[in-house]
């Protein structure tokens, strides 16, 4: 209770009978004092508007949402309502957005080196603390008329500039798909192979492609594994935590049936097989939830900045 609203009962307890006038000032100050503590810099209203609006300049840059960093830049000294802000964001991100803050996985131990580090580390943790956006959007608003590609930049008056995000999407979507499709692990030579079948060997339309390559390993799409077997430095390619929460075994399986059609016999078959669906819990799922609905390759509504015109006022 503020101050001031103490000195005024303490006057009122003073009095064996307090007036009428007293009485309407001690309600009228109840009532701004609630609406302060509700709607007030520290209420979890406030604090959940502030982590939407992180959530999702964190998502247009591709940064994975921290707890630590949620802590430091949105909570600041309510860092012990947490749950409560946490679950009230996700519930606007749902409602307004069609998204929701899902936790990555953590990073597979993959080499022997690293499985040997995880068995001796008493400080494991099973949960990741770090999430990213993901689309729950009803399939049917699942298409690009809907949706639309990524911004692409102005053209110029001499030639067209090209999608340089939606190149990106394509091309980490692809190299998922490739990774998944042969087990969930590809050698880099594999990999180089099929690059240049796509006459992308040596550049692509975001950049050159080791640097695109280092640009889906630091957004989390895939890991890049180093190991030395016999004296040789082997080097393979796996999924990273973003790639199987964005993209999934589900997403791949939907851009194969995109790129085939009803050509492949017994395409879903040959999927299953290839993919393991249904062998294993999907990713995706949250907190013992099912998955959202499956999930079509490429980014999220945040990603074109158009759902949240609407809503720019209050967020």
């Amino acid at each position: 209770m503020p101050p001031s609203s103490r000195k005024r009962r303490a006057l009122l307890d003073d009095d064996d009978e307090p007036t009428p006038t007293q009485r309407r000032h001690t309600q009228v100050d109840d009532e701004v004092d609630e609406a302060e503590e509700d709607h007030g810099s520290g209420s979890i209203a406030q604090l959940s508007k502030n982590l939407v609006r992180y959530a999702l300049s964190c998502e247009f840059s591709r940064m994975p949402i921290k707890r630590q960093d949620i802590s430091q830049k949105v909570l600041g000294s309510h860092s012990r309502a947490f749950k409560e802000v946490f679950a009230a964001a996700n519930t606007h991100l749902m409602d307004v957005f069609g998204m929701r803050m899902v936790e990555l996985p953590n990073r597979e131990k993959v080499t022997l080196r690293q499985k040997r580090a995880a068995a001796g580390s008493d400080s494991q943790s099973k949960n990741s603390n770090t999430w990213v956006l993901q689309n729950i959007l009803p399939e049917k608003y699942r298409s690009l008329p809907v949706m639309g590609p990524g911004i692409a930049p102005a053209p110029d008056e001499n030639h067209d500039v090209p999608d340089v995000d939606g190149a990106y999407i394509g091309l980490y979507s692809m190299v998922i798909s490739l990774i998944l499709l042969s087990g969930g692990t590809l050698s880099e030579g594999k990999l180089d192979r099929f690059m240049k079948r796509m006459n992308a060997g040596d550049t692509t339309p975001v950049d050159s492609t080791d640097k695109v390559l280092a640009r889906m390993a630091k957004d989390g799409y895939i890991v890049k594994i180093k190991d030395t077997q016999g004296g040789d430095e082997i080097v393979d390619y796996i999924v990273g935590p973003r790639g199987k929460v964005e993209v999934g075994k589900e997403g791949v399986a939907n851009f194969v049936r995109t790129v085939y059609g009803d050509d492949v016999e017994d395409l879903d078959g040959r999927l299953k097989r290839s993919l393991g669906l249904g062998e294993d819990v999907d990713a995706n799922a949250v907190n013992g939830e099912p998955a959202a609905p499956v999930q079509n390759v490429g980014r999220r509504p945040a990603r074109q900045q158009r759902r949240g015109q609407d809503s720019d006022d209050e967020y």
